[in-house]
């Protein structure tokens, strides 16, 4: 019996070291974001060749303190809508343009789609870094662009803005 104490105290003190050695990850501040995939689902209606059920922007995400989801009461301000944004571009013949001309003279305007990442720390939760993925579903997705692409980028309940992302053409059949 005596000779086990010793092994089981050299076993523990050995896992105690090889833990205190290992460091968390260090992210920066403010989110950094990365196109991952773009998913659709749902077959295109009749009347509309280009049209989907919904679909999917899958992006990753590092952020140091992990503070990238919103509480349902965090609603004004730059969280009115969200804290995920994504902007809509049309490829017409190779330049790529926002959605819709307003009207003929230069004024364009943009096709925004807002998110609301969900909370990810619970109240009272250290801050703690992070990284993941975040799956942002637009339903429903009627496009009458047969090309497109999305700009995007997101905001941190610091109201850390993230890096801007570009998706790659993204074609409808």
């Amino acid at each position: 019996m005596k000779l086990r104490i010793p092994y089981l105290l050299l076993f523990l003190f050995a896992g105690a070291t090889i833990y205190s050695c290992v460091k968390k990850p260090e992210y920066p501040s403010q989110p950094v974001i990365a196109y991952k995939n773009f998913l659709s689902y749902g077959k295109p209606l009749p009347s509309m060749p280009y049209s989907k059920d919904s679909v999917e922007l899958v992006v990753s995400f590092t952020d140091n303190e992990g503070d990238i989801g919103l509480e349902k009461a965090d609603s004004t301000g730059i969280f009115k809508n969200g804290n995920f944004y994504m902007v809509e571009f049309w490829d017409s013949s190779g330049i790529w343009a926002p959605a819709f001309p307003s009207n003929t003279t230069t004024r364009l305007d943009t096709i925004t789609y807002y998110y609301r990442v969900p909370l990810v720390l619970k109240e009272g939760e250290k801050s703690q870094p992070m990284k993941g993925l975040i799956y942002a579903k637009i339903k429903p997705w009627i496009n009458v662009f047969k090309k497109i692409k999305l700009d995007v980028y997101m905001y941190d309940e610091a109201r850390n803005k993230s890096n801007r992302i570009s998706t790659p053409a993204i074609t409808f059949p």
